[in-house]
């Protein structure tokens, strides 16, 4: 019987076109095993892997080898801080590793993964995040990680890391860090792009770092309720054309003595802390 038959037939019954009706996708193992390795982070060499075996706090996962590895102090260590953790090792061929660490080079051998379980998703954006950092082009690890060090210090929320684009997450950054890197509020997205067309859904002004603004950094207030995403941009070419487009407003650090820019971690220290210096509007 056709749609309109049943109406005909049925006059008091209300039939809805079928676009009412949403059907549910079933979740399926690939996006189970995608959400539960979402706060996963790899890292590898050696001596990062010792030092990470050994405090306690960091959550491990899973310990990788290489079969080839030869038998000597630092493997016997890392094997037996893994037993008595309860760690489970996997051991691989050479190149099997090489694609689990994407460091064929630096790996030595060993890669292991950590639940940081505040590097997660943008998806997953806590509602009381209501200032983060965000990184364009960022492509130096030693930045990188001193840039996760204040963020983690200071009272901004979080920082939003792009997959494409900026450094890796590899032992350069953590040791960078200082260890904050499993303290800090991550959150990762695809492209930089897709980060923050997220984030202005969810309420978030845009405000993007540009050394020729007309508006001070300390001009933007810090009023409750307020959900702001500031964007820092590589210290060669800046922001990029795309977060360009994206940004609500553009403000500077003003510099004297006819400096032209800082390095970008430190500029990234300024904007972290600046509401501690700045009153509320």
């Amino acid at each position: 019987m056709r749609h309109s038959d049943l109406n005909q037939t049925f006059p008091w019954v209300k039939l809805l076109p079928l676009h009412h009706f949403k059907l549910h996708t079933p979740v399926t193992d690939y996006d189970a095993k995608k959400k539960k390795f979402d706060d996963m982070i790899t890292l590898y060499g050696r001596k990062p892997v010792l030092e990470i075996l050994i405090d306690t706090s960091i959550q491990v996962f899973r310990l990788h080898l290489a079969d080839s590895n030869m038998k000597g102090e630092t493997i016997g260590q890392i094997e037996r801080l893994a037993a008595e953790r309860n760690i489970e090792i996997v051991r691989h061929s050479k190149q099997a590793l090489s694609r689990i660490s994407k460091n064929a080079r630096q790996d030595q051998g060993v890669a292991i993964d950590i639940q940081a379980l505040r590097y997660q998703s943008v998806d997953n954006i806590d509602p009381d995040t209501s200032e983060i950092l965000g990184l364009d082009q960022i492509t130096n690890p030693q930045n990188l990680g001193m840039i996760i060090r204040s963020v983690a210090a200071s009272p901004t929320h979080a920082l939003l890391l792009p997959k494409k684009g900026c450094a890796r997450i590899d032992p350069l950054v953590h040791k960078a860090s200082a260890g904050t890197l499993i303290k800090s509020s991550i959150y990762h997205c695809p492209t930089l792009e897709t980060g923050i067309k997220k984030l202005k859904s969810e309420g978030f002004e845009v405000f993007g770092l540009d050394g020729n603004a007309d508006t001070p950094l300390s001009a933007i207030g810090s009023s409750a309720g307020t959900r702001r995403l500031f964007l820092l941009g590589n210290e060669t070419t800046g922001l990029s054309e795309a977060s360009l487009r994206l940004c609500d407003q553009l403000v500077s650090i003003p510099l004297r003595n006819n400096v032209e820019s800082i390095n970008v971690a430190n500029a990234a220290t300024l904007v972290a802390f600046r509401s501690t210096f700045t009153r509320p509007d």
